[in-house]
């Protein structure tokens, strides 16, 4: 659909599901392409294509609604496709088949209850592979790859709690009712479909243009066209793909293609029931409670971004059929627990400011905590994704949870919070000390996987310049090698006692850490955590290790003269200033435009690896020569 659609990405297959970044999303997935442009010059010639076997001839003749008497031009492009994912790529059709295991049944029936062909549930594999949380280059998200304009049109809801384009079910609706329109405008499929990726207006434009009644017409004509009237060439394959997948998937058991084994990160759904969360329903508890991880949860209800259920309204959830009574009970109730993180309000803080440390909208932080803000109030919100059991293995995230959720116990209010950040931090005594780069992989995802800071990765393989890229096979380290960590232990020891370090004029947390020799997140735990330190100001004192807080300070004693002269004009004019998230820009992005260290902008706006920004927030920056 123009609403946003790869055009020329790698064919690997599909990336793996990333279910929880902070809770608020999850790392993008890009959609395969399943043959290179170079494909329509090489349909043209079939004769260097073996002859289709007789189990493929029958699978090939068995024809539905939208691919008999197809003319001999599309005949040849969905013959060739037919051949190229049969065979060559036939493994990524197992992994297709495998991913719309939970939803084709539900997406065929959709189709026929609108009186559409049940084939075009098969258009889902060529969008997204049946991916809920795939999102292309251009942002179009989900198993139907809406942009955000087209799936708020089709009454897809997108704010702070969920994308519903990511729901597997109601996106479902949605595509339905797009490509209906589309054949009322077009009244033929092909041209619907077609259309569907390139978009109505450019398929009219070119119909108009070339006189033409039928797609393949249009595409005979294409090279006469006006340049901005020509179809591009993906869209020109996009039907004759579709209708060969489509005669591939309605007769997978005749080609002998089964369903990729489940794994981690696809693992078997069963039937599910669909139930109403109330507003600010803590859906980690819910997940403990029904001896689910978080992780599994979000395998169910992947249009889930937040901790916490919309605060302002109800929320569709869906839970596996066998749970649906014990769900029932549970949301009828009252739940609370590791969901929620708490923020207390200091001598100066406003709804504005608590949002730059929290990275929570403050309409939201509002709406949770009703009434002015005074010092020394305990602010409740979503938990971030270092409060999130994400991480853990199944069997013992569920034992965890459902002994620290009994309701016989008598806890805290962050006794919940607590624990999973206990389980989390255990976890960490099982981190591999290296890991083999994947298909896919970044270093940030990575370091979500691992529930580690960039900055560790970077330090345990000497310093972000020796990880500029990432290949396949690569191995990096995760840890520092024992060599380095024996030998650091004496000092570690020496620098158990604390010294104190006076904030200079445009310093960040950040630049400190390095300044010491310690991580970012050394110097948060020496001084109450992020939060503490997202807002410096000069004069303000620091804890820093004594051992080399006192060599750094006694450097200029010996030359004072020399010291300061250098140092003056280093910081001189360092200040932050406040800019405008433009489209399309991440935390990445802005740190990269500023020539900041990425930590040192999450520091500096007391953020965390899981934070997401969108256009038109602010966001603090130091501009960097």
């Amino acid at each position: 659909m123009n609403i946003g659609k790869w055009c020329r990405l790698p064919f690997l297959g599909m990336a793996a599901l990333v279910m929880l970044s902070g809770c608020a999303n999850q790392q993008k997935v890009e959609s395969p392409e399943l043959l290179s442009a170079e494909a329509r010059n090489e349909a043209v010639d079939l004769g260097s294509l073996s002859a289709l076997s007789p189990t493929e001839k029958k699978a090939y003749a068995n024809t539905g609604k939208l691919d008999r008497n197809l003319s001999p031009a599309m005949e040849t492009q969905v013959r060739y496709h037919f051949i190229k994912y049969s065979r060559e790529r036939r493994g990524t059709m197992e992994n297709f088949l495998r991913n719309s295991i939970p939803y084709l049944n539900y997406t065929k029936s959709v189709f026929r209850s609108r009186g559409l062909p049940e084939d075009l549930a098969y258009l889902a594999y060529l969008e997204s592979g049946y991916n809920p949380v795939a999102v292309s280059r251009s942002n179009a998200v989900g198993m139907w790859q809406f942009i955000s304009s087209t799936g708020k049109a089709y009454g897809l809801r997108q704010d702070w709690w969920t994308d519903e384009r990511r729901d597997p079910y109601r996106s479902t609706e949605a595509a339905a009712s797009y490509l209906s329109r589309l054949y009322d405008i077009f009244h033929d499929w092909h041209l619907a479909v077609a259309s569907y990726n390139g978009g109505e207006g450019k398929i009219g434009r070119a119909k108009e243009a070339t006189g033409a009644s039928k797609l393949h017409e249009i595409i005979q004509k294409n090279d006469r066209l006006d340049y901005n009237l020509q179809l591009r060439e993906e869209t020109m394959l996009y039907v004759p793909r579709f209708l060969a997948i489509s005669k591939i998937m309605r007769n997978a058991d005749t080609l002998g293609i089964r369903p990729a084994s489940p794994d981690a990160d696809h693992p078997v759904l069963v039937p599910v029931a669909t139930l109403t969360a109330k507003p600010a329903t803590d859906l980690v508890e819910l997940s403990r409670r029904l001896n689910m991880s978080w992780k599994e949860f979000l395998a169910y209800n992947p249009h889930i971004l937040r901790s916490i259920s919309p605060a302002g309204r109800s929320c569709t959830v869906y839970v596996p059929k066998n749970k649906e009574s014990q769900a029932k009970a549970l949301l009828a109730g009252r739940l609370s627990g590791a969901g929620w993180r708490y923020y207390k309000v200091a001598k100066g803080d406003t709804l504005a400011r608590v949002s730059s440390r929290t990275g929570v909208p403050a309409s939201i932080i509002s709406q949770l905590n009703p009434g002015k803000l005074k010092r020394g109030q305990t602010l409740r919100m979503p938990a971030s994704g270092r409060n999130l059991p994400a991480i853990q293995p199944s069997a013992p995230v569920r034992e965890t949870a459902i002994a620290s959720a009994s309701p016989r116990r008598n806890t805290s209010k962050n006794d919940h919070a607590r624990n999973a950040l206990a389980e989390l931090r255990g976890s960490r005594g099982s981190l591999p000390a290296t890991y083999k780069v994947q298909s896919g992989d970044t270093l940030s995802s990575i370091a979500r996987k691992y529930d580690m800071d960039l900055s560790d990765i970077y330090a345990a393989n000497g310093g972000e310049n020796k990880l500029g890229t990432l290949h396949i096979g690569q191995v990096i380290r995760l840890s520092a090698p024992k060599a380095v960590a024996v030998k650091s232990t004496p000092a570690r020891k020496a620098q158990a006692r604390t010294a104190s370090h006076t904030v200079q004029s445009g310093e960040t947390a950040y630049a400190i850490s390095r300044k010491y020799g310690i991580s970012f997140q050394e110097l948060c735990e020496l001084n109450g955590g992020a939060e503490k330190l997202s807002s410096l100001s000069p004069g303000q004192q620091l804890k820093v290790p004594s051992g080399k807080a006192v060599a750094v300070a006694a450097a200029p004693a010996r030359t004072a003269t020399r010291a300061k002269a250098p140092a003056a004009p280093a910081r001189k004019g360092v200040t932050a200033e406040t800019y405008c998230v433009q489209n399309g820009e991440t935390l990445w992005s802005i740190s990269r435009k500023f020539n900041m260290k990425p930590m040192e902008l999450l520091a500096l706006n007391g953020m965390d690896q899981s934070t997401r920004v969108k256009v038109g927030d602010t966001v603090k920056v130091i501009r960097h020569k």
